[in-house]
């Protein structure tokens, strides 16, 4: 009988409890609305630079084997509105070259050799054969380097005067009569124009347009990270801009900067994308060391729920007289807000439901939960009947309980992106170069399933083709 008396007790003490009594208070109030935003992740924008190099050396090399012996040739004294001159200028040696800024400086020795007619009412002396000049000189030319639109190597070449390394006399008989005046009266008006054909040799013989299409293409081909994460390094470029052609120490650099959108993709590698052909080219006045690598990546909420009730199920909490058990937890999206679903037993029976705001620790790469509290529904029914809740004992265990490393571990994935961009060579001669410098959230936001995060690693990459390396 006294188990039955107990037993009846109970139940009046509970129903006491519902007009002021809290004893046994059993709490029903209506859940927040489970509800997800509409949001399109945009992943931010990178900037990738392409280089190729070449020594100055090389192309030194390259155009001594191309520029022929003769230079310049004119066998008629009648060329050039009956001039009455004949002249041959051939190379006298290797062609030298450097490279400041963005001009080539070229210094040419030649021979020179000519003829001058000396007319006597409108007629060639007979002896005019006779009359022959020659000497040694060093022939000085600039050429200004730039890119056209189409990706073309523009030139422009001015000569820079010149200077005898031995000057010219004029032959009769057996005695050399110095003629220096002369030559340099004629040698700038016949010699320029060698400029055209500097020209026409750069015109034909480099093509940058080849290697920035082979960049350009492989830049849509995914990479895979390597480590022991399932992780691809996806690039997709939108456009390009050139750099001035610039040179120092003994290297001429062709520079470029690509826009791109970088995602590091887990688990499912990423199709690549249709390659687009090469755009025309924008011009750039800077370089721009803005590249991020975009991972998007997610914590489920089973996960969630499974480390809130690691930490806090079973919990007792101690309220003076009154105490109060944490059954189970789970959470769910309210826009931008989280919602805390917990199941309570002891001095309150029922449910509770609190609501923060998620957001992502970068110090140690978790999800944590901030401005934490009652949800009004729940507020208003503890403010009639248990006020001694409020004292925010159960908002700062839960908010220091949730603490959720992110499923990819990022801090792992950033240490193999890390040796993936350093030094890491390509197809064609081609080698990736560069560094993360800092890591940050750039989205964080609840889906049906999950809290996604988009988590932005930033620093610089380059791209890059150099013949600077033995």
């Amino acid at each position: 009988m006294i188990p039955f008396f107990q037993r009846i007790l109970v139940w009046i003490l509970c129903v006491l409890s519902l007009f002021g009594l809290d004893q046994c208070q059993v709490l029903k109030p209506l859940s927040p609305d489970e509800n997800y935003a509409s949001v399109v992740s945009k992943p931010q924008i990178s900037v990738i630079n392409l280089f190729a190099e070449i020594k100055t050396s090389k192309l030194e090399s390259l155009i001594n084997q191309k520029v022929e012996t003769i230079l310049y040739q004119d066998t008629s004294f009648l060329d050039h509105d009956h001039d009455n001159l004949k002249l041959l200028a051939s190379r006298d040696g290797a062609i030298k070259l450097s490279f400041d800024q963005d001009q080539l400086s070229w210094e040419l020795p030649a021979q020179v050799t000519f003829q001058k007619g000396v007319k006597v009412f409108g007629y060639n002396l007979p002896m005019v054969d006779s009359w022959q000049y020659s000497g040694q000189i060093k022939l000085r030319y600039k050429t200004k380097l730039s890119l056209g639109q189409d990706w073309s190597i523009k030139t422009q070449t001015i000569s820079d005067g010149f200077s005898w390394t031995k000057k010219p006399a004029v032959k009769i008989g057996s005695v050399d009569v110095p003629i220096t005046l002369v030559a340099n009266l004629l040698l700038p008006s016949y010699l320029q124009s060698f400029s055209s054909q500097i020209d026409t040799l750069f015109a034909s013989n480099f093509n940058f347009r080849s290697s920035a299409e082979k960049g350009w293409a492989m830049l849509w081909s995914p990479f895979k990270i390597p480590g022991s994460y399932n992780a691809w390094l996806s690039i997709v470029p939108n456009s390009i801009s050139v750099l001035p052609v610039k040179g120092s120490g003994g290297l001429i650099r062709v520079g470029a900067a690509i826009t791109s959108e970088v995602d590091c993709i887990m688990d499912t590698p990423p199709n690549g994308a249709k390659i687009s052909k090469l755009p025309d080219m924008l011009p750039l006045k800077a370089a721009s060391d803005t590249f991020k690598i975009n991972l998007l990546t997610d914590i489920p909420y089973p996960t969630i729920n499974r480390e809130l009730n690691t930490q806090l199920s079973d919990s007792v909490f101690v309220f003076g007289s009154r105490k109060l058990k944490f059954e189970n937890f789970r959470v769910y999206g309210n826009y931008q807000r989280m919602v805390v679903e917990t199941k309570v037993t002891g001095s309150i029976n029922g449910l509770l439901y609190l609501t923060g705001v998620p957001y992502f620790n970068a110090e140690d790469t978790t999800l944590r939960i901030k401005d934490l509290k009652f949800d009004l529904k729940t507020h208003n029914l503890l403010l009639k009947s248990s006020k001694w809740l409020f004292n925010g004992k159960i908002e700062r265990s839960i908010t220091s309980s949730l603490a959720i490393p992110f499923r990819s571990n990022v801090l792992d994935v950033e240490s193999q992106i890390k040796k993936l961009i350093t030094h890491y060579p390509l197809a064609f001669g081609f080698e990736l170069q560069g560094k993360l410098t800092k890591l940050r959230v750039s989205d964080l936001y609840l889906t049906p399933k999950s809290v996604k995060a988009n988590i932005v690693f930033s620093g610089n990459l380059t791209l890059g083709i150099s013949e600077s390396k033995p």
